[in-house]
């Protein structure tokens, strides 16, 4: 599990479209996304959200050329899970009756679509909708001050857990507890992402957000799957190679038959180990490609296997007439 702290948002030495690129980024490589904020969730902290109004300016799910219009729940299909921590929260988490409800109650009651049409309110019902769409899978944890002096806040990496507001301690645990019980890997349409396809995939948002475009989902899938069939179809020749060279040590000149025997067993193993690892839709090529490199390697085993044979033919030959001379 990568554990990644993104910049927050409102800095005062940047200009706003930064805090859009910082909040896109954090969004695509993320499975599971924490956002925090102070005090509760109110009017103030929706609106500090209205980042996500601009998520679809800033994420494009295919290019321009697929002249595909997505809907919110295409960009749903690729975000995170969205945990709102709400820190030094002091209120009391009841209902309009008084009742006790859950921090998620606490949450879905907050993004519930206020009542009116001015152009306010539906901008305010917009950032809602949006958070709801975008972020299917959501839940809220409050946090206590874990301290109530001022001082220690300003020095809270001296204190130990035992030395924290116990129910600070108790919350902190469940928001662990609940975020290592249900985080899954990275996945991009149904695959999940190993290391180096998850590293594929930084590079390419990075490298459309320095060069002033928007990442696009699609294109960045590309990059991972070819990036991960060529080194699939790397891996699986020197696999080859490597077999060949270990069933043929110290045993050339073989038959014909033995050769392609032991050629078809090294092949078979190189094959399965590509379609293992190659991802995406466009595997095929690259297997085919695979393929020629394998035959070609063969056609240069099958040239040395004869260079073999006509090596021992010569000396058999030489022993004949040595033979010969010698009666």
């Amino acid at each position: 599990m990568l554990v990644v702290d993104s910049e927050g948002i409102g800095a005062l030495d940047q200009e706003s479209s930064h805090d859009s690129r910082i909040f896109a980024m954090t969004i695509l490589v993320s499975s599971c996304f924490l956002y925090n904020s102070v005090g509760s969730i109110d009017e103030t902290a929706i609106d500090n959200l209205s980042l996500v109004v601009n998520l679809t300016k800033n994420i494009q799910i295919h290019t321009k050329q697929d002249d595909k219009e997505p809907d919110y729940e295409d960009f749903a299909r690729y975000f995170p899970s969205f945990y709102w921590v709400v820190r030094d929260f002091s209120l009391q988490l009841l209902d309009s009756e008084g009742e006790p409800i859950s921090s998620k109650e606490y949450l879905e009651r907050a993004l519930a679509p206020q009542k009116g049409f001015s152009d306010q309110i539906e901008n305010k019902n917009r950032i809602r909708r949006l958070i709801s769409s975008f972020f299917p899978e959501k839940d809220c944890f409050t946090m206590v001050r874990p301290l109530t002096n001022e001082e220690g806040l300003q020095n809270l990496e001296k204190y130990d857990f035992s030395q924290l507001r116990p129910e600070f301690v108790d919350q902190m645990m469940s928001l662990r507890k609940q975020i290592l019980t249900k985080i899954r890997p990275k996945q991009i349409n149904g695959q999940t992402l190993d290391g180096s396809m998850f590293l594929g995939l930084i590079q390419s948002y990075i490298r459309s957000i320095n060069e002033g475009s928007c990442p696009t989902i699609s294109n960045a899938w590309t990059y991972v799957c070819q990036s991960q069939c060529i080194k699939a179809m790397e891996e699986s020749i020197a696999l080859y190679e490597t077999q060949m060279k270990e069933n043929l040590r110290d045993r050339l000149p073989l038959s014909i038959q033995d050769l392609k025997a032991i050629h078809v067993e090294a092949k078979q193993s190189a094959l399965t180990n590509f379609r293992h690892k190659a991802v995406g839709d466009e595997v095929a090529p690259y297997e085919e490609e695979l393929r020629k490199k394998i035959k070609s390697r063969f056609q240069n085993t099958k040239q040395e296997n004869e260079n073999e044979c006509s090596v021992m033919l010569t000396f058999i030959n030489s022993e004949e007439l040595i033979f010969s001379y010698i009666n």
